[in-house]
């Protein structure tokens, strides 16, 4: 969250500053005058001007273990459906995963059951040129010969044609002189491509796959190779390739079918819960989104980890089908990366304060005044200890609860700061807006218990999520008195809030039985779609 230059009286942003942050050492962007592979990173011979962003940084991944995406990873090219405005309605609806439509009840939440590789399978055999026949290999082998079952099968139902296999394949060490593709040294190349220049997928196993693995988790590199092919995908149906952001969207979707695919028990190498599973592939996908700072306009921008997730739920929620209907109008509808106008002090993250909280509450109800009628501004208190003020004889959620007998949104300013705190600048995957967003889906049950609705039960607290999701859209400009408004890595953090908690996606009374990708469309469709797409779509 960012201030104005003067805020309260105490500078809070620099000066008019640089639209990205200060570059990473040795980070540049390339100046392109070849044509490009379709891929994760930039993967044609360039020449470098300039220098672009901080590297992305997961400090807590699914697993529990320190995920930091080095610059090499930050510059691999994703890109998702792209968000405009502030909330306002855009064409098409949303689909979202547990309800085939707005009125349906969401799933309730599966035991975890299993996750990653199946054991006990055969590995696939197929040809590899510059085969390491290492474990990166052999994990790269067994998901494009399952992306190859899952293709064979939907093509001729969805596109009506068959699927055609990749030409060849090919295996390569980044840290190691000699392969090319089309012409093209892949010497410290770390990326994942596809060529359509020789109908050829390659991955790098020396560094990428294996970096992906220990960083994101197991199912981390065939995210990527998923992606991949589905640039291959639009080979196959012969998708221009003059527009980039498109092109990567498009392939995130095609990535997203693939996921529900092997969710769905259809996978010979892998399977998909709806607890770490989702989150480990939502986690690579955000993981690999544009420098915190990057715009539509930036040379090499494809998208932020919003964006990018946003595109793979549309694919695991809709199907291949969904993903080849995406447009350029509508990727040009939903653009939410956007740049510094000024560079935020902090990071843009503004320390966790009941007077900041108060400042967050005014704009909060401002917001559901004009947009939900007979809305009643909730009273705000604090408390201590790790037990919530009495609601009806029970406590209220910690650390932000709501009760609705008394109308009173709680919070306890000890854990908000915690929650609240960057923990590396930029690359941090937690701030200011991680807090803030548990707050605002509080207010999100308020404004629907407020007029006359309830604020109990899954709908409940998806719907209150989705609002926290809208409010966040309209801040994208500056509001209130104290002029806050978003920074431009706030929506990455709201989604890896409500990807490692289930808080902002509960009721009133702490509950939730919703799966993880139910809670991360809620927000998702909030900030695409806006507050009334909430009340229709979660309707009790």
């Amino acid at each position: 969250m960012i201030f104005p230059a003067v805020a309260s009286g105490r500078t809070a942003v620099q000066s008019a500053g640089p639209e990205v942050p200060a570059p990473a050492p040795g980070r540049r962007r390339p100046n392109r005058k070849c044509e490009p592979a379709v891929s994760f990173s930039r993967t044609c011979t360039a020449r470098f001007v300039g220098t672009v962003g901080t590297a992305v940084t997961v400090e807590g991944g699914p697993t529990g273990r320190p995920v930091r995406l080095a610059r090499r990873l930050s510059t691999l090219l994703v890109a998702a459906l792209l968000l405009s405005g502030c909330g306002s309605a855009i064409a098409g609806s949303a689909v979202k995963v547990g309800a085939g439509n707005g009125t349906a009840n969401p799933i309730t939440m599966p035991p975890p059951g299993p996750n990653g590789p199946k054991a006990g399978i055969a590995p696939a055999t197929l040809t590899v040129d510059n085969d390491g026949h290492t474990q990166s290999d052999t994990l790269a082998k067994n998901t494009i010969a399952d992306l190859y079952d899952y293709y064979d099968d939907i093509f001729p139902k969805v596109f009506d044609r068959p699927f055609t296999k990749a030409g060849a394949l090919l295996s390569y060490d980044s840290n190691v002189k000699g392969p090319t593709v089309c012409g093209r040294t892949l010497y410290r190349e770390v990326n994942a491509s596809y060529n359509p220049c020789a109908d050829t997928i390659v991955w790098d196993r020396g560094v990428l796959l294996p970096d992906m693995t220990r960083e994101v988790g197991i199912l981390g590199a065939p995210t990527v190779l998923s992606h991949e092919m589905g640039h291959l995908v639009q080979n196959r149906l012969n998708v221009p390739h003059q527009d980039v952001l498109l092109l990567e969207e498009q392939a995130d979707c095609y990535a997203g079918a693939y996921w529900r695919w092997v969710a769905d028990g259809n996978s010979k190498f892998y399977d998909l819960n709806q607890t770490a599973g989702i989150r480990e592939v939502l986690t690579a996908m955000m993981s690999t989104g544009d420098p915190v700072g990057t715009t539509t306009s930036t040379e090499g921008a494809h998208g932020s980890g919003f964006d990018r997730s946003f595109s793979f739920t549309l694919g695991f929620s809709n199907g291949a089908l969904r993903c080849s209907k995406i447009t350029s109008e509508e990727v040009g509808a939903r653009v939410t990366e956007t740049g510094f106008t000024v560079l935020g002090k902090n990071f843009g993250n503004v320390p966790i304060t009941d007077e900041f909280l108060r400042q967050i509450a005014t704009t909060v109800n401002s917001f559901f005044k004009q947009t939900v009628k007979g809305y009643r501004e909730p009273k705000l208190v604090t408390f201590t200890g790790s037990t919530g003020p009495a609601c009806d004889e029970s406590p209220t959620q910690f650390p932000v609860g709501y009760c609705m007998s008394s109308n009173t949104v709680s919070y306890n300013l000890e854990e908000l700061q915690r929650i609240g705190t960057p923990t590396s600048g930029f690359k941090s995957t937690n701030g200011d807006f991680s807090a803030v967003l548990i707050l605002v889906s509080r207010y999100g049950l308020a404004a629907q218990a407020a007029t006359g609705g309830t604020a109990l039960g899954n709908q409940a607290g998806l719907r209150g999520l989705c609002y926290a999701g809208s409010w966040s859209s309209w801040m994208r400009t500056a509001q209130g008195p104290d002029k806050l408004r978003l920074s431009p890595n706030d929506l990455n953090k709201a989604v890896f809030q409500v990807l490692n908690s289930p808080i902002p996606a509960s009721d009133a009374a702490g509950s939730s039985s919703t799966s993880v990708l139910d809670q991360v469309q809620a927000l998702y469709i909030g900030v695409v779609f806006g507050a009334p797409q909430c009340f229709d779509f979660y309707s009790s």
